[in-house]
């Protein structure tokens, strides 16, 4: 699955998604430019985005922001063309079944 693949399937499973997850858990290092790139504008919907503020580890006041789908009506049209863009990423890196091994019968065949 590629990164714009994984982002989209966490913002329709509801999550929200930031600088700090976008990088640990799709490896997008501007998840603001993908979000506008890759969602906004590839799927035309709507991204609800909100300011936060905190502190760091190192006692510095630190702010960033949450990225969430808004699920509107607006955003309906956009929303299927998403859940139609993952299907096809998720089938095509599906991974190949394996074959089922046959089961020899007589054990000491290979003793032989």
């Amino acid at each position: 699955m590629t990164s714009k693949a994984a982002l989209i399937k966490a913002l329709l499973d509801g999550k929200t998604v930031n600088i700090k997850n976008g990088f640990e858990l799709f490896s997008i290092t501007n998840v603001p430019r993908e979000i506008g790139r890759s969602v906004e504008r590839s799927f035309n919907v709507k991204v609800d985005r909100t300011p936060r503020e905190g502190i760091s580890r190192y006692k510095q006041p630190c702010v960033w922001v949450d990225y969430k789908l808004l699920k509107t009506e607006e955003n309906k049209k956009g929303i299927e063309l998403m859940r139609a863009y993952l299907a096809e990423q998720i089938t095509e890196y599906r991974p190949k079944e394996k074959e089922p091994e046959e089961i020899k019968t007589d054990l000491f065949s290979e003793l032989q």
